[in-house]
């Protein structure tokens, strides 16, 4: 649920600055028609992919990575992104590690981004594959 909130949230930044560049680029917009090409246009598209995924990665290691550890998708569900072995704070680099590897099953490999995300039901400590790779695991907060 927690992941649900957290979409909702950055799927809003997105629509809003989707806006922002529409806006901006009708006020600019040229005569000038330029013919990219299919290499032109692919690479672009790559670009623009990696660019878009910075605001996940920073949110996800900013937010999972603080003290608190948690988004705002996990503030609401009463649960924190944690250390496994210590308990204390991931770091902003375990979170961006976090929602990488969910971001890259998730894009290339469906299969194991299914499995990824049921991992928790049968895992002794109930963490993801992405909770394992980085050493972290999500704790309930709730008394």
């Amino acid at each position: 649920m927690a992941v649900l909130v957290d979409g909702a949230i950055l799927t809003l930044i997105y629509l809003v600055a989707l806006v922002i560049f529409a806006l901006a680029a009708g006020n600019n917009s040229n005569s000038n028609n330029s013919h990219l090409g299919v290499a032109g246009a692919i690479v672009g598209g790559i670009i623009l992919g990696l660019v878009a995924l910075l605001p996940v990665y920073l949110y996800f290691g900013i937010m999972n990575g603080s003290k608190r550890g948690q988004t705002l998708g996990k503030m609401a569900m009463s649960i924190a992104a944690r250390d496994a072995r210590t308990g204390q704070r991931i770091g902003f680099w375990r979170g961006v590690g976090r929602s990488f590897i969910s971001i890259l099953f998730f894009v290339f490999l469906f299969i194991p981004f299914l499995l990824d995300s049921l991992a928790p039901l049968w895992s002794a400590r109930r963490q993801a594959w992405h909770d394992s790779m980085v050493r972290s695991v999500v704790v309930d907060l709730k008394p």
